[in-house]
């Protein structure tokens, strides 16, 4: 048995001290190791949640990888909980990987998948080195390597009709022109939901989300700080119904810009196509960047976004 749940009846999680000592101080009780601490055991109930880090202990697999010779395989974790480099560079060898599968880590199946081996996103490069953002060198998934744009899709609905939360890292290559980095997107209002979006020359980020009024609201919320290439980011997301409002977050700058909420309406929920790297019906848009993670949040509570802030900066080290 790898860690206890529970001592003398008590949940391990309503316990602060152990004979006196903090239970974050503790690693080990009577030689049993403590459970270990997720992401979503914190920020639970995500519709979908695609990481490179291992976000749930019920989470086997991050991504799946084809290799050169065309043989897929499923890469997971270490023991650290970081994703298993090691299975990864002895599958791709001294040439690439691309991954076709994007795992779903929320237990909702929603796995961003590629079925166009030349459309998949690359995770290690023609020489079989590892692809890492440039900053900190984190593991990511290159949309657009080599210049191609790349992106993953799947069908799901993304949000319960009165509220979502939205969070990921990732860094840009260029941000000269405009970027769809998740899109359940279309030409057509009726079957808009929601996007995550650079706004071109502005260099500024919005989130946004249709609401099925009659005259067809686009409420959105944009950054009041410009991005640059090259940078980490992580980005928290939020639009609401009740009340009428959103927000979007960027490396903790929480000011924004709030425009075209309606006073009546509640966003559009239908199971839609949503791609992430592109916008997702005509491939516009196309996202130039990484992406080492990415969750979407739709339950009846939410989780707090200042800690989804917090958190997520910590582990990636982004100051």
């Amino acid at each position: 048995m790898s860690g206890i749940s529970k001592i003398n009846g008590v949940e391990w999680a309503n316990i602060s001290k152990i004979k006196g000592v903090e239970k974050a101080s503790s690693s080990r009780v009577m030689g049993v190791s403590k459970p270990v601490a997720y992401f979503l055991d914190t920020h639970s109930s995500p519709v979908a949640a695609y990481s490179l880090r291992k976000l749930s202990s019920s989470a086997t697999t991050a991504i799946t990888v084809e290799n050169s010779s065309g043989t897929t395989l499923d890469i997971g974790f270490d023991s650290s909980g970081n994703l298993d480099t090691s299975a990864l560079t002895t599958h791709c060898g001294s040439n690439y990987g691309r991954v076709s599968k994007w795992w779903d880590q929320s237990g909702n199946s929603n796995h961003m998948e590629q079925s166009t081996a030349t459309s998949r996103p690359y995770i290690v490069d023609e020489s079989g080195n590892l692809i890492t953002t440039t900053d900190s060198s984190i593991p990511a998934l290159d949309f657009y390597f080599s210049s191609t744009g790349r992106h993953l899709t799947d069908t799901f609905a993304s949000n319960n009709g009165d509220h979502f939360i939205l969070s990921y890292m990732g860094e840009f290559r260029t941000v000269s022109s405009g970027q769809h980095i998740v899109s359940q997107w279309t030409s057509s209002q009726s079957t808009q939901t929601l996007q995550t979006a650079i706004l071109g020359a502005s260099q500024k980020l919005r989130v946004a989300a249709r609401y099925s009024t009659s005259s067809n609201h686009l409420g959105r919320a944009d950054s009041s700080v410009t991005v640059s290439a090259d940078t980490e980011y992580v980005v928290v997301g939020f639009m609401s119904a009740s009340p009428y409002t959103g927000d979007i977050d960027v490396n903790g700058d929480t000011a924004s810009t709030l425009s075209g909420f309606p006073s009546t309406g509640n966003f559009r929920t239908a199971s839609a196509g949503i791609s992430i790297g592109r916008r997702h019906d005509n491939g516009a848009a196309q996202y130039q960047g990484y992406l080492a993670e990415m969750i979407i949040w739709s339950s009846e509570t939410l989780p707090d976004r200042d800690n989804i802030m917090t958190d997520t900066k910590s582990y990636y080290s982004i100051s």
